[in-house]
């Protein structure tokens, strides 16, 4: 299974357990490193992609009268861009 290195948000630092325990806090001021007890603060973490998405394909068929004497029809298709699914160790503390 492959590993992805993903950023914390702008604004939020990782605190990283040796174990591979993550959790996301919110950065007062600069960033600076910084341990705490087991953790130590990154602004990246790598997880484990365990799966795939398989994109889908959605087809939307609408009538708008156009004149009093007809309608046209519009089909539009789209796809979804997104590309994997992830899951990672770790849990997230503070409220969104």
């Amino acid at each position: 299974m492959a590993k992805v290195n993903v950023k914390a948000p702008v604004g939020y630092h990782f605190m990283v357990k040796d174990d591979g325990g993550y959790y996301l806090m919110k950065t007062s001021g600069n960033y600076v490193v910084h341990t705490t007890g087991e953790y130590t603060s990154q602004l990246s973490v790598a997880v484990e992609v365990r799966g795939t998405h398989i994109p889908t394909t959605t087809t939307q068929r609408t009538a708008t009268a156009t004149s009093a004497a007809g309608s046209t029809t519009t089909t539009r298709t789209t796809s979804s861009t997104r590309g994997t699914t992830s899951s990672g160790g770790g849990s997230s503390s503070g409220g969104y």
